[in-house]
């Protein structure tokens, strides 16, 4: 008690830190295009909105204003000002993605130098709100639009979705746009950047979009042909949307033990060689969306990556791992202020390394399930063809080999022989008897004495050249073809192969 006094004691006064408003500067850095409209998305699921329109602008290609457009219970005075004050952190409820009071000036001024907010709550006036970039680093001026223009922009917002409530974002003087000259760079950048704003939003939000909770709808033209445009859905990309999953035992529920919680982490094995939306995500590989999947109110938070609880690895490309639970994030899982990403606590990262489920599996097990299921795939299944059985000309040892690698027909039978022939003949094919015959003329080139199963290395080519016209009921046009072809260059062969020892 003393020591608590001796503290107290130690206070001469009290002041209030005020914020430099040149933190404004760094505001949004880490935000990409796609984050950052998807930070806006979250603000209108927070005013319940069913309907987003997400608009971009151009002027020959080049994107000049962003719009987002819902039909949520909208703002009215007060409230539009709390919006834009920044940190102000409102009296969020456990189902809100809201969490710091920086969303919508971060994702803003990430990327635009002008953020005008236009909103109407029910039974309530409209009104507007904007900020400039550069006057707000200075001193956070807002300024307060008139009665007039807020009427204005209201109906303008209603022609894109016809609600009462509801807000409209826009974002004016845009930064880390395309800039060049060449318009077919323009188109081509313009073609990019909105393809992954759609596959980043259907990615994100793919739980309400898929349950018809949510309606997101891109909108790309020319400024003034936009109010002609017809929207394109979002569609939902549902990481863990496979038929059958790659293993017979997952999914599994790992479940991690922290004081008196257990966190359950759901782990799943994708089908290998899948090539798929879903395994691949905005046209990019399954192997990079490995890891966890980390989700606050059917938001997706991290898609993909291990979160220092593993490394990333082309055998691992078939794990991936949802965790659902709200009473991890925060406590056990930092989430950054641009909600693309966490932070796992350390406590957390050592209970996933002891975590099990009902049945005893690890997180380490889990983790070599997934890597066998993706080596067995990859393992050539080829199932080799019956073959004729060798008989009479093969050596017992060349049988034996043959009938280890090849399954054999054991009613069919083939025998290699010598026989007395005309020059420049090698081998003849007799069919009807299953027999290849050999000219013994030039028996000497190949073996100094012969025998009846001289020769094998020899015969085994020749087994492996022709047995498979001797499987056949009858000889084709294209088996005639074969065999004329062999005759002919192995009798062109021998002859030079023995005028080459006769030089000798």
């Amino acid at each position: 008690m003393r020591s608590r006094k001796k503290s107290a004691g130690d206070v001469a006064d009290r002041i209030k830190l005020v914020p430099d408003a040149g933190l404004v500067k760094s505001l949004g850095v880490n935000h990409t295009l796609e984050s950052a409209i998807a930070d806006l998305v979250d603000n209108s699921i927070d005013a319940r909105a069913t309907e987003v329109s997400v608009r971009l602008l151009t002027h020959r290609q080049r994107l000049v204003q962003v719009e987002v457009v819902d039909n949520g219970k909208g703002m009215d005075s007060g409230e539009s000002t709390q919006a834009m004050t920044i940190g102000h952190q409102r009296d969020y409820a456990s189902s809100d993605l809201g969490h710091f009071g920086m969303g919508l000036k971060a994702a803003s001024f990430g990327h635009c130098d002008t953020l005008t907010v236009w909103s109407r709550a029910t039974r309530s006036l409209p009104v507007g709100r904007r900020i400039h970039r550069a006057d707000f680093s200075r001193d956070f001026t807002c300024e307060i639009l008139s009665s007039y223009s807020a009427q204005k922009a209201d109906r303008n917002r209603r022609k894109v979705l016809a609600s009462e409530a509801g807000t409209m974002i826009i974002w004016s003087n845009l930064r880390n746009t395309y800039r060049g000259r060449s318009d077919s760079e323009a188109a081509a950048w313009l073609s990019d950047v909105s393809s992954s704003i759609s596959k980043h939003l259907g990615v994100v939000f793919h739980r309400p979009i898929s349950s018809s909770k949510l309606k997101i709808k891109l909108l790309v033209d020319e400024s003034e042909h936009i109010h002609e445009s017809v929207g394109i859905p979002v569609a939902s990309v549902d990481p863990f949307s496979y038929r059958a999953s790659g293993h017979p035992g997952y999914p599994k529920t790992i479940n991690v033990a922290l004081a008196d919680m257990k966190i359950p982490l759901s782990c799943h094995i994708w089908p290998p060689k899948s090539d798929v939306t879903g395994f691949r995500i905005g046209g990019k590989s399954g192997e990079r969306f490995q890891g966890f999947y980390i989700y606050r109110n059917d938001r997706l938070l991290q898609v993909g990556g291990w979160s220092d609880i593993a490394t990333p690895s082309p055998a691992r490309q078939l794990a991936r791992v949802s965790l659902d639970d709200p009473r991890a994030i925060g406590q056990l899982v930092a989430m950054n202020s641009e909600k693309q990403g966490v932070k796992f606590e350390h406590s957390f990262h050592d209970a996933i390394t002891h975590a099990t489920s009902d049945d005893g599996v690890t997180f380490d097990q889990f983790l070599k399930d997934a890597e066998q299921v993706y080596s067995d795939s990859r393992k050539r299944k080829r199932k080799r063809k019956p073959a004729i059985r060798p008989d009479r000309g093969f050596s017992p040892d060349l049988r034996r080999a043959i009938r280890s690698e090849l399954p054999i027909i054991q009613d069919l039978s083939l025998s290699l022989q010598w026989k007395l022939m005309p020059q420049g003949e090698f081998l003849d094919v007799d069919f009807a008897n299953n027999t290849l015959w050999l000219n013994r003329r030039y028996r000497s080139l190949f073996t100094p004495r012969g025998s009846l199963n001289d020769t094998p290395v020899l015969k085994a080519l020749l087994y492996l050249l022709t047995h498979h016209v001797f499987e056949g009921q009858f000889l084709g046009a294209r088996d005639k073809d074969e065999i004329a072809l062999w005759k002919s260059v192995l009798g062109a062969a021998v002859v030079n192969e023995l005028s080459m020892k006769s030089d000798d």
